[in-house]
């Protein structure tokens, strides 16, 4: 059986791991390290891993924003990846079902999140559990 629980330091490297494969390439693990443990002291960040026993399978960051146009508070599921030979067996449900009772519990008004054009695969993940296509989302490079 998976658990789920909120991510420490100790699961650095196969955070690590996931979201190099998320992204397809290895980062820059000074980097990565830096960012990783000063958003773990950030109280408007929450990660969160899946475990099979005690290793880490599946990874899911959550962003509690003050938007303006919002009445409450929000968040944003910036990035989520199982491991590929747990996949589909519903462990990214779990994750994710995770995040949407920790923001009802914090009173949040919404969950948004976005994906890349190409992860068609994860849209219909996405649409199955009821979330909606409202946004069309712009990135420039700097």
């Amino acid at each position: 059986m998976f658990t789920i629980r909120p991510a420490t330091l100790a699961d650095l490297d196969p955070v690590y791991q996931l979201i190099c494969d998320l992204e397809g390439k290895a980062l820059n693990l000074t980097f990565f390290t830096q960012n990783y443990k000063a958003n773990l002291q950030d109280s408007t960040i929450r990660y969160i891993v899946a475990c099979d026993g005690e290793k880490a399978i599946g990874f899911l960051s959550m962003h509690i924003q003050r938007i303006l146009h919002h009445e409450r508070p929000t968040c944003e599921l910036q990035e989520l990846n199982v491991l590929p030979e747990y996949r589909s067996l519903g462990v990214g449900s779990m994750l994710m079902g995770y995040a949407e009772e920790f923001a009802k519990e914090l009173g949040l008004e919404e969950v948004e999140l976005t994906t890349r054009n190409y992860r068609l695969r994860t849209q219909e993940f996405y649409k199955r559990l009821g979330y909606k296509q409202t946004h069309i989302k712009f990135v420039k490079k700097l």
